[in-house]
């Protein structure tokens, strides 16, 4: 995890890595690298390294990035970022059944925005979100507000979703 001993969240790790058949993209704003309390981190411990890729950066052109063009035109590709023209996760999920790719961005939600809509190869994927009725119980680090999730709790959520696998949200 991480941490310094003391406040090493390790024992609450899984074992073993867990068996998905999604792979990750976390897109990581920089200032989450420094961050003390991150959850990324942890997320990448408990899945197979195949199936958490983590990118840090604010821009990703096709030319630096061309495995990234080729996951993001990908139709099996969805991009988890709420808004007006995002479907519900759990509504897409139910008409896959080939395995898929996730990005999900990490960062404030300002940094989020921003790394969103200044790169266009997000929004070539499918734009999913959450049911809004979540709450958050990563008591770690305070949340902006109740139904606000980190990064580890929104992957969590949408792998149980995607594997339709419930004990994935709580491991």
């Amino acid at each position: 995890c991480s941490r310094p001993q003391k406040v090493c969240l390790c024992p609450f790790l899984p074992i073993h890595p867990l068996k998905v058949s999604t792979c990750l993209y976390i897109i990581q704003h920089p200032a989450e690298e420094s961050r003390v309390l991150r959850t990324v981190p942890l997320l990448a411990a408990c899945l197979p390294p195949d199936k958490c890729k983590i990118l840090v950066g604010r821009r990703f052109s096709e030319d630096r990035y061309p495995e990234l063009a080729t996951v993001c035109r990908n139709p099996n590709t969805l991009i988890l970022y709420p808004g007006a023209e995002a479907s519900n996760l759990e509504e897409v999920a139910v008409m896959s059944s080939s395995p898929s790719v996730m990005i999900i961005i990490d960062g404030t939600w300002s940094q989020a925005k921003d790394i969103f809509y200044k790169n266009s190869l997000f929004r070539l994927p499918r734009q999913v979100q959450l049911k809004p009725n979540i709450s958050s119980q990563y008591v770690i680090r305070t949340q902006p507000t109740n139904t606000c999730l980190s990064t580890l709790e929104c992957a969590a959520v949408a792998l149980t979703i995607m594997e339709k696998n419930k004990s994935i949200q709580e491991v």
